[in-house]
């Protein structure tokens, strides 16, 4: 117990807000898709995810949200690479054979 509550004092409560504010929000998600994900995680997700929020945010709203914030946070990595590889496809096309 004492644990615990050494951890939330490590942790500040704005740092715990700002998590909340950004992966514990619950948000219409349109168009949705199917995913899947280990049942270990799902099963992880789902207990804190639940506990936390009193089951109000799903673990799609808490998937959505996570992914949404890597792609942000890493766009230029992901841009780079992406450019990349598009540029590999680009200059080595097969050649067309003219007969």
């Amino acid at each position: 117990m004492a644990e615990v509550k050494q951890s939330l004092q490590e942790t500040g409560s704005k740092e715990r807000e700002s998590y909340k504010s950004v992966f514990l929000k619950k948000q219409s998600v349109c168009n949705r898709q199917s995913v899947y994900i280990s049942g270990e995680i799902q099963k992880r997700i789902m207990q804190i995810v639940g506990v936390i929020t009193g089951k109000k945010v799903s673990i799609g709203n808490f998937i959505d949200n996570v992914l949404e914030e890597h792609l942000n946070t890493h766009n230029d990595v992901l841009s780079a690479l992406y450019r990349e590889e598009m540029q590999k496809r680009i200059f080595n096309q097969p050649k067309e054979n003219k007969e």
